[in-house]
């Protein structure tokens, strides 16, 4: 079967539909580790069979420009979502050995699934500005983190929360906090097949100094 661009943009979309659902599913209570893995199964598919259509469609097509920066970008996300995947297995874990839901958990689980949504449809629409917003709202992820952490880790020290249960609730929080960064590299892929530029290590967009109109100009610029 000849593999185009448009094949593998539809192939990272169904696996991003596949890695919301287990994101979704890894903090309900009627939903069971054993659900989770068989969600990672169908996941782990995606990614090598996408994998496998990148390589083949790179060593047959030899593509250039765009098409060489959606087959490189869907090589990326590919990844990250694999690994979203594998953090939504952690959370379940980590869960199941909860007493009681926590509301900041909770906060924190909705900011990054927005986020995971977010750099989706930014995929979709390449959109650069919603993949920018994505990056910046990663810092509001990294913040109520930290507050979790701390507000756990003080109540350990007080024993107003068992040592398991509070560590627990972190073990969540920092897989969460993962899917945040994984996200945002995901939205980092979205510019770099937008424009072609590089803003892994760029402080200006991640801290929303809005110096992004810059260096989308100067990726566009450089296609030229």
């Amino acid at each position: 079967m000849e593999i185009s661009s448009a094949d593998l943009r539809e192939m990272i979309l169904k696996m991003a539909t596949s890695v919301e659902s287990i994101v979704e599913n890894s903090a309900k209570e009627n939903v069971s580790l054993q659900d989770i893995f068989q969600n990672e199964n169908e996941v782990n598919k995606f990614h090598t069979d996408i994998d496998d259509h990148v390589f083949k469609y790179i060593a047959l097509k030899t593509p250039a420009a765009t098409d060489l920066r959606i087959a490189l970008s869907v090589m990326k996300i590919n990844s990250e979502l694999e690994r979203i995947a594998d953090q939504a297995v952690n959370i379940k874990r980590s869960m199941n050995k909860l007493s009681k839901p926590y509301k900041q958990l909770a906060s924190l689980s909705d900011e990054v699934k927005a986020m995971l949504k977010n750099s989706i449809d930014a995929f979709v629409k390449l959109d650069s500005k919603l993949a920018t917003d994505v990056i910046q709202h990663d810092q509001e992820v990294n913040d109520l983190y930290r507050e979790i952490m701390r507000d756990f880790i003080k109540r350990m020290k007080a024993d107003s929360v068992d040592f398991d249960e509070g560590f627990a609730v972190i073990r969540v929080a920092k897989c969460l906090e993962r899917i945040g960064d994984q996200t945002t590299n995901i939205a980092e892929d979205v510019i770099f097949l937008e424009s072609g530029a590089d803003i892994r290590h760029n402080a200006d967009v991640k801290f929303g100094r809005r110096k992004e109109d810059k260096i989308l100009l100067k990726g566009q610029q450089e296609d030229k």
